[in-house]
């Protein structure tokens, strides 16, 4: 990472921002944590995510105080393994958890991450400045996510996870429909962005590995400029 004080300074800022203004500084334990993601090329909007991701969680629990920046290991692990994997990279010693084995809803707590995507596409869906065909398509996915939370009541072992992949053709719906609901100056500067992001990897990804790792993360840029939750396992 070319400015880690840059790098550093940018997440402070952001975990102030999502703890509504309360300042808790990135040191000691958190700072050697900051410098280890800088150092392995973690994404600035991977942990920004990661953060956010947490945040939401934090703030339904019974804890008061402000969000530190260590509890969010977690989710930027399982962020940038999910990303890694969905741009083509391949693991490497000292990147965390392999691709796969993090990133999306824990099966344990299917039904809560569920409940909370329903809540946060019915934010979405009241939106009247998002294009009507968009906010049919939330409309549906809220729906088939109700009757999916219904039917996991009770539900363990394979049946259980038969019913979890409804999630993947519900994601790609809503994903396809968000990528029309942006403008195409928005999508234009999504696509730059990419690249400059994945400009590190790009001598170590073939030409056709190359275009679906930008697409990818458009992707994740289309979601997060519309808080889109991802519902994949």
């Amino acid at each position: 990472m070319a400015d880690f004080a840059d790098y550093c300074r940018q997440v402070e800022a952001h975990l102030t921002r999502v703890n509504g203004g309360h300042l808790v500084r990135v040191v000691g334990a958190g700072f050697a944590l900051v410098k280890q993601w800088a150092d392995e090329g973690v994404p600035l909007s991977i942990v920004f995510r990661g953060i956010e991701q947490k945040a939401e969680r934090h703030k339904t629990g019974a804890s008061r105080r402000p969000l530190r920046i260590e509890f969010c290991e977690g989710d930027v692990r399982d962020l940038y393994a999910a990303w890694r994997a969905s741009v083509g990279l391949t693991a490497a010693a000292g990147d965390g958890p392999a691709p796969g084995d993090g990133g999306g809803m824990k099966r344990r707590s299917a039904s809560k991450a569920i409940d909370r995507a329903i809540e946060r596409l019915g934010r979405l869906a009241g939106q009247l400045d998002l294009p009507e065909e968009f906010r049919d398509a939330i409309s549906r996915a809220i729906d088939e996510l109700a009757t999916l939370r219904r039917d996991l009541s009770g539900v363990r072992g394979a049946a259980r996870a038969r019913l979890l992949e409804r999630l993947a053709p519900i994601d790609r719906e809503l994903l396809a429909q968000a990528r029309r609901a942006v403008s195409a100056d928005q999508l234009a500067g999504l696509t730059k962005q990419a690249e400059q992001e994945l400009d590190p990897y790009r001598s170590r990804l073939p030409a056709e590995a190359w275009t679906r790792a930008v697409s990818a993360t458009v992707d994740r840029g289309v979601r997060e400029c519309l808080a889109l939750p991802t519902l994949e396992l």
